[in-house]
């Protein structure tokens, strides 16, 4: 009887009807987003903003980031940093100026803006990072 058992689990294996996905249902996951970034505008920059996506050098440190950029040229930031025992918040503010496309957040931080609809683009030196608009009540 053991030497029947796995020849019958290999002849009803063989029996079962093997089903074929149409090709456009094969797909695991959705492709990402893809964004029609432009450089940034002031007005892209007002308001709250929270990071979807850190790539690059600083990646494995950063894990978290929010920033608001306030109409009056203000900002403040806060960024979740993996860096000791225990992750913590580390925050900044400041003023910030926009001058074709390049972001300054003062103290020598200057970066690339990027803005599509909804999103915020900041490219610094071997980091990219992106952030979606969070609406405020």
């Amino acid at each position: 009887m053991r030497v029947l058992a796995p020849t019958l689990l290999l002849a009803l294996a063989a029996c079962i009807t093997p089903n074929v996905l149409d090709e456009s249902a094969r797909s695991v996951a959705p492709p990402p987003a893809v964004f029609a970034w432009q450089p940034a505008r002031p007005e892209d920059l007002r308001g709250l903003f929270e990071s979807i996506s850190i790539e690059g050098e600083s990646a494995a440190a950063l894990w978290k980031i929010y920033y608001h950029f306030g109409e009056d040229g203000t900002y403040s930031g806060a960024a979740l940093i993996q860096g000791g025992a225990q992750p913590e918040f580390q925050t900044l503010s400041g003023t910030w100026k926009l001058d074709e496309g390049r972001l300054n957040l003062g103290n020598d931080q200057v970066v690339q803006a990027f803005a599509a609809p909804g999103a915020l683009k900041l490219d610094a030196e071997g980091t990219s990072m992106i952030f979606r608009g969070v609406p405020l009540p």
